[in-house]
């Protein structure tokens, strides 16, 4: 087997602008130095290398510890007269995958090594002869070659290669390792991962190899390359496709910052045109990825919206092997459900959640089961889901466990503007909820942290109105009727650290004038209620319609803050700025790397299908937004996700800092592993918090490696750029906030690159990927209401609860989106890297990637111990579904494992 070699590039770094690539080596004949073999059947990639047993030092390190020298300059095409001008012919291996839709297709690609120590003089790195690689590829996606190449010993140890597609199709490399580069005895590696499309589109690719460098350590023979490389990747220079005057195009591969003006359809319906978000203090809001589309006809402010059988442009690397995602066709349905039988058989269980006798016949005869899986909450215990234990412990562990906060006053007061909103303090007395609270006082509760709340007024009631009037004229049929309030829940910790809800709070807005404050009713749990008896199933009171109401503001505070501007749209910007001004060179890009696969692509497809206001199919008929008609807010859900990032705050989205900011834990959240819950039984937060460590733990261990001291964070000038951008630009309406990190030391490294690999992996995992569990089911938890609330104490008919919230439609809508989650392939799981084993030569990061793969195997296991003991009643709580939304590795089964190291779906 190739034993991995440090190349030839770890300590030396630096980049300047410079002239393009062409001209920069020595001029030299073509020969075929690569050999076509036959494809091979799909890779099987632990196979292609191994572990290191003993790790070199790399060929740049060795030409670093040569003296500083500087490089070797030749004219032309000459060599250095005095070196030995003997050709090697290096052996190697070449991974690629095709995605061809038809087998037998010829493959011509040519390759260049670029030299890290003899500089052309340009001062770039003297090219090696080109080798032409000519193959017939066949059907399978990944493929893997043997290469020959030709090199010169007088050039010294390769830190690049320059590839040319001369083929009719793209190809995406994944890794070309060479055994024996310059005769060195070391085998060298170029971690691809990247598209290359024919000359006419690509004239070639710089790929460089798998050593880390900050800028200021780069060989000089290879920093024009390096700055080459990022000035394509920003569209500036000589040859850059300017957006203003035309798209991007699928094989364009720049990277850059646009508003939130792409979600409106003005030109197709007035009332489907759409506010800018970003740019602005009314609605501020990340960057997202330039497309370069032309503005609308009927407002200059609004760019066009690619048709719905096209793909959203995202630089070429960001789309690997995903097809394109169709709009789906919404069910034809109206109305709601009449009864809990009709959902139930959604999924092939009966009336009271029993798999029914006819689709217990299907099964037994082998023939395929239901389409839609069953909805983890109903899996085990398909009734329990109405206990008001479960509906608090979701609180905790469910979909969305990142909204409780302890309540550290009473009465709950509201920060909406009372010049402009009036009274919107809760209603919410103390002898509404004493009689509940174990003999306890309010004003106990508070002090010794016993009570909480799940509060999400301010949010919904500035919308309320507008909400409450949909659907417009216009969107009749398209559009199902809203009817909502704004809710908060109060709860108290019992003994056994579970949640016992006490009140919710519904508030309308003053039905004659806004400044006249709200309306607001307490509604209470009856002496008799769902804990106790659930038969008949058929029984409903208006407190379990407003747990339905409190949960559908969960559901939807979710939906567009906390899981899209939390995660989806603070990850965007980060993604482009690390590849505007972070070398692949650069250690902190090989670090995040992992952490940003697909997710440009996700967001692009959100844009398009997920939050646009509408588009016209081929048939004439007009597709509405999914998130527009499936989720409450509708066409204002994302006016209110920019109105939440008002109070967004990077340093908060680190997991300790938020579970201090909420009062749900005491300490020092930079010490993490000393933090006081005060619910300890908090899956998502115990859980969360061994991940949070084991990732900081794995920061720390790499950034040392690169930088010993604080001086070599603030004199990195590729990160200092990096960071600027990220603050100025892509989150630049909140540029000026006090809070930003300096970038100065160390700790804030670390801290901020901990905090980036949570949100797009842990916490992803934990706030989006757990909705068909919970909301496949939508008694659970709706997605919106549609019917006034009763007066407290009403009984209510199964038909008149399911009359209130989620129709057919729109649930079925939610369903088959949401089931798409559980069905990924191909995923890469925290701790893993996508491009192999060989993405470092360094072996004290390769090392430190085994202690936190370690780790996150100790904290599997202690998930499993947790969720088998029965005193941690959250943990699976009365429906008996496990918490594993944080469980770090990936095993079979129906309920969800794994966390996904980056925002795939």
């Amino acid at each position: 087997m190739m034993q991995p070699r440090p190349s030839s590039m770890s300590q030396f770094c630096q980049a300047s602008h410079g002239a393009s690539l062409a001209g920069a080596g020595v001029a030299v004949a073509r020969s075929k130095g690569i050999w076509p073999v036959p494809t091979r059947p799909p890779l099987v990639l632990a196979a292609a290398h191994s572990r290191r047993q003993k790790q070199q030092p790399s060929s740049l390190q060795q030409a670093t510890a040569a003296a500083g020298e500087k490089p070797r300059k030749v004219v032309g095409s000459k060599l250095p007269a005095a070196s030995p001008t003997r050709t090697l012919y290096v052996q190697g291996k070449l991974r690629l995958q095709t995605f061809l839709d038809s087998p037998n297709k010829q493959l011509r690609l040519s390759f260049q090594l670029v030299s890290t120590t003899v500089a052309g003089g340009d001062g770039r790195g003297v090219k090696g002869e080109e080798a032409v690689l000519e193959a017939i590829l066949g059907g399978g996606e990944e493929t893997e070659l043997d290469v020959k190449l030709a090199w010169h010993e007088a050039l010294g140890a390769p830190g690049a290669v320059v590839v040319k597609n001369h083929s009719g199709f793209p190809v995406y490399l994944t890794l070309l390792s060479c055994s024996d580069a310059a005769g060195l005895g070391n085998a060298v590696h170029f971690a691809c991962n990247g598209w290359v499309y024919p000359v006419g589109k690509h004239p070639y690719r710089l790929f460089f190899t798998n050593d880390a460098c900050v800028k200021e350590n780069t060989p000089s023979a290879l920093l024009g390359y390096r700055e080459d490389e990022l000035t394509v990747l920003r569209g500036e220079g000589a040859g850059a496709s300017s957006a203003d005057e035309q798209p991007f195009q699928e094989w364009d591969r720049v990277y850059d910052y646009a508003l939130y003006n792409d979600l409106g359809n003005p030109d197709l319906r007035k009332d489907l045109a759409r506010p800018v978000l970003g740019g602005s203090d009314e609605y501020p809001h990340p960057r997202r990825t330039k497309t370069g589309r032309p503005p609308t006809r009927t407002d200059p402010h609004t760019e066009t919206r690619v048709r719905l059988d096209q793909q959203n442009y995202v630089p070429c690397d960001e789309r690997v092997g995903i097809p394109t995602i169709a709009a789906p066709n919404l069910p034809n349905l109206g109305g709601h459900f009449k009864s809990m039988v009709e959902i139930y058989g959604l999924v092939g269980l009966d009336h009271v959640g029993q798999v029914a006798t006819a689709v217990k016949q299907v099964i037994n005869s082998g023939a395929a089961p239901p389409k839609l899986p069953v909805p983890l909450v109903i899996s085990v215990n398909p009734t329990s889901w109405r206990r008001d234990e479960e509906f608090a412990r979701q609180m905790v562990a469910g979909t969305n466990p990142v909204c409780i906060k302890r309540v550290t006053k009473f009465p709950l007061t509201s920060d909406l503007d009372r010049t402009i909103y009036g009274d919107q303090d809760s209603k919410i007395r103390k002898d509404h909820i004493e009689m509940n609270m174990s003999a306890m006082t309010v004003q106990q509760a508070v002090e010794e942290g016993r009570l909480f709340v799940v509060d999400h007024h301010d949010w919904v009631m500035p919308y309320l109105k507008r909400i409450n009037e949909l659907p417009g004229e216009e969107e009749k049929g398209e559009i199902s009727q809203r009817k909502a309030y704004a809710a908060r829940t109060l709860l108290f910790l019992n003994d056994d650290s579970t949640l016992r809800p006490l009140a919710i709070e519904l508030s309308s807005p003053h039905p004659e004038e806004g400044q006249l404050g709200c309306v607001s009713t307490v509604y209470t749990p009856p002496e008799t209620s769902s804990d106790d008896i659930l038969s008949p199933p058929e029984k409903f009171t208006a407190w379990d319609l407003a747990k339905a109401h409190a949960a559908v503001n969960d559901t939807c505070k979710n939906n567009f803050a906390i899981h899209w501007i939390n995660v989806h749209a603070t990850m965007e910007p980060l993604v482009i700025a690390t590849n505007r001004q972070l070398s692949v060179l650069h250690p902190v890009h090989k670090l995040l790397k992992p952490h940003f696969r697909n997710t440009l692509h996700v967001n692009a497809v959100a844009r398009q299908i997920i939050f646009g206001s509408g588009d016209r199919r081929k048939n004439g008929d007009i597709f509405r937004g999914i998130q527009e008609v499936i989720y409450l807010p509708s066409k204002y859900g994302l006016e209110m996700s920019s109105k939440a990032y008002k109070n967004w705050n990077f340093t908060e989205l680190a997991l300790p800092a938020d579970l201090v900011k909420r009062g749900v834990a005491r300490g020092d959240p930079k010490n993490p592993e000393k933090l006081e819950l005060l619910i300890k039984d908090y899956p998502y937060a115990v859980d969360g918090l061994e991940i949070w460590i084991a990732i900081k733990n794995w920061v720390t261990d790499y950034c040392a490696i690169y930088y010993t001291n604080d001086g070599a964070v603030t004199s990195d000038t590729e990160l200092q750029a990096w960071w600027w951008e990220v603050r100025h630009v892509g989150h630049g309406d909140l540029r000026d906030a006090p809070w930003w990190p300096a970038m100065n030391c160390l700790d804030d490294l670390v801290e901020t690159c901990t905090t980036i690999i949570w949100l797009g992996s842990a916490q992803h995992a934990a706030v989006g990927l757990g909705q068909y569990g919970y909301q496949g089911f939508v008694p659970n938890s709706p997605t919106l209401t549609s019917r006034p609330m009763p007066e407290a104490g009403a009984e209510v008919t199964e038909s008149e609860f399911l009359g209130s919230i989620t129709p057919k439609k729109e649930t079925l809508a939610l369903m088959g989106m949401a089931a798409k989650s559980l069905t990924r392939t191909g995923e890469v799981f925290l701790g893993q890297r996508p491009d192999s084993e060989l993405w470092t030569s360094e072996q004290r990061a390769d090392e430190a990637m085994a202690r936190f793969q370690a780790r996150l195997e100790v904290v599997a296991d202690d998930i499993r111990r947790r969720n088998a003991d029965p005193t941690l009643k959250n943990r699976a709580g009365t429906v008996e579904v496990p918490y594993t939304q944080l469980m770090p590795t990936r095993e079979p089964g129906p309920v969800i494992r794994g966390i996904p190291n980056s925002i795939t779906n």
